[in-house]
């Protein structure tokens, strides 16, 4: 149902289907325009670091409180922060550098382990873990061995042999 009503802003009549308009088309857009200018638009004052234009109700401009963010939730300040560890594509990595260091900060665990009672791993060797698991940091799981004899083939090998050895005893056991 129309009617017609009067503008609060211009007193004319205008036609509306709702009872609660209060303004006819044109002044409806010039008070969102005020709106706008009034409520979205940058603050007259400069940001206090750099001197760009500001947002309203903002202490500075965008780039400078993206630096002042970044720099304020990093390392145990972060809410994801998870004690410095990590992992990725299985492995665990526990963060060694502290923050600002150059360098990774982060170290696989497996070769924290292996170095721990061993020393320094050998230019050419990787920590291998035997069961496989390669969250499974246990000195007892993990082996050194040269990158050369890292190959599917040679570790594989070794377990089918010692597989067929168990099936066999199973099948003397069973009978």
């Amino acid at each position: 149902m129309v009617m017609t009503l009067k503008c609060q802003r211009c007193t004319q009549y205008f036609q509306a289907l709702r009872v609660d308009a209060k303004w006819c088309s044109s002044c409806r857009d010039i008070r969102a325009k005020e709106r706008y200018e009034k409520y979205e638009l940058h603050s007259k004052e400069p940001c206090p670091k750099c001197g760009k234009s500001m947002t309203r109700r903002s202490n500075l401009c965008i780039s400078c409180e993206n630096k002042t963010r970044s720099e304020k939730y990093k390392g145990e300040n972060n809410p994801n922060w998870k004690n410095g560890w990590t992992r990725s594509e299985g492995y665990i990595y526990k963060r060694v550098k502290p923050t600002g260091e150059k360098g990774h900060p982060y170290y696989a665990e497996h070769r924290i382990v292996w170095e721990e009672k061993y020393g320094k791993l050998p230019d050419g060797y990787i920590v291998h873990h035997l069961n496989g698991n390669k969250s499974d940091n246990r000195l007892e799981n993990l082996q050194a061995r040269p990158r050369k004899e890292h190959s599917p083939k040679s570790i594989v090998e070794p377990y089918q042999k010692r597989i067929r050895e168990l099936e066999d005893q199973l099948k003397g056991l069973t009978k």
